[in-house]
């Protein structure tokens, strides 16, 4: 059964990945190269849903 902590803990991954998803798409090719990710890694990890890992 799913405690009200678990679906705030959940809540907050999944926030977290949207907002980790739309930084992505706003990263330029250098600051992608820092990270080690590709432009077209990079969109098709943003192009994942937030729910989705």
């Amino acid at each position: 059964m799913t405690t009200i902590g678990d679906l705030f803990g959940n809540l907050a991954m999944w926030r977290e990945r949207a907002r980790g998803r739309r930084l992505l798409i706003e990263m330029d090719a250098r600051l992608l190269k820092d990270i080690g990710m590709t432009q077209d890694a990079a969109a098709a990890e943003a192009a994942k849903p937030w729910w989705r890992d």
